[in-house]
């Protein structure tokens, strides 16, 4: 099923309109719906032949695996989108037939911190007794600016990964599935506070690594890092943030500062969101949304395209 639909979509690209994005975004949720159908046990080949059963079975495997009503609308919509290019009208124009509610935001609440807050975190560390202190808020500022998880920002190469003159950054030490990645065009603010860690940098006791944690210490840093949140109030119980909240509110940053508007977990309902875009910027605000995404999903550490992992900091914009 997956495998013919993606040569369908391949087959006639011109049948799609629009910005070369929008089109992007249509084929590849067009292929996740087709893979969730063949999940289902459908072997439909042709958009022609989809109907509203076919729908209905892939809203049931979609929620079986958790997802949100909000990412299910938007997966429905690039499939009516290609049923449509092939002329199939027979599939319903609304979501409620399929239990799928209209207007609901998936992960709708926002988990960024308060820029206020982790600044004055930050500054509590720096003048805080405990020894770690300073080291840990160097690291906590390099989550807040460049969205890095703990264990990156603990485990940098500065002396040998961060290109100061190129305003690059190449993280290849504790990212998630291992896979390296590089932050270019650093701003100004990143570059401050990539130099205010240089003073931690110093060997582990891994051979040929110059990290952030104290020499010998190892992965045990983590437990003095989680100490050092708890001094600030950094934790779910405290504050209600934690210091995974960096991340998603360097991520809220990028996105409005690419966009000129918030994202949709800053408003109440998907239809508030697109108002509230469309007053900002006018028709071309799905493009926008579109760049901003791809962009906050391979600066992640994941792959363009990857609407699971920016609706996971920013909320579902269909």
């Amino acid at each position: 099923m997956a495998k013919s639909i993606s040569l369908v979509l391949g087959a006639n690209r011109a049948t799609l309109s629009g910005p070369r994005s929008k089109q992007h975004r249509i084929r590849q949720n067009a292929k996740a719906f087709a893979s969730r159908l063949r999940e289902a046990g459908f072997g439909v080949r042709k958009w022609t032949n989809i109907s509203n059963k076919h729908f209905a079975a892939v809203a049931d495997r979609m929620k079986e695996q958790g997802v949100g009503d909000g990412r299910i609308a938007e997966v429905f919509s690039a499939a009516r989108h290609l049923c449509e290019a092939y002329g199939n009208s027979r599939v319903s124009p609304t979501n409620d037939v399929f239990g799928v509610q209209r207007g609901t935001i998936a992960n709708p609440n926002s988990k960024a911190v308060a820029p206020e807050f982790v600044l004055g975190a930050i500054a509590k560390l720096e003048d805080e007794e405990y020894e770690h202190g300073p080291r840990c808020a160097a690291q906590i500022r390099l989550q807040y600016e460049l969205g890095l998880r703990r264990e990156e920002a603990a485990k940098l190469d500065l002396t040998n990964d961060w290109d100061r003159d190129g305003r690059t950054l190449h993280i290849q030490y504790g990212p998630k599935g291992g896979r390296p990645r590089t932050l270019s065009n650093l701003s100004d603010r990143q570059q401050d506070a990539l130099q205010s860690a240089l003073p931690y940098v110093s060997r582990s006791d891994r051979p040929g690594i110059h990290n952030l944690m104290p020499e010998g210490m190892g992965d045990k840093w983590q437990e003095k890092l989680s100490y050092a949140a708890r001094l600030c109030g950094f934790t779910k119980r405290e504050s209600g943030w934690t210091l995974h909240s960096n991340r998603h509110e360097r991520f809220h940053h990028m996105y409005v500062e690419h966009t000129g508007f918030q994202p949709p977990n800053q408003h109440e309902s998907v239809e508030a969101f697109h108002q509230a875009a469309q007053d900002a910027v006018g028709e071309g605000w799905p493009r926008l949304d579109a760049e901003a995404r791809d962009e906050i999903e391979v600066t992640a550490g994941h792959s363009a395209g990857r609407r699971d992992v920016s609706d996971a900091y920013l909320g579902s914009s269909y």
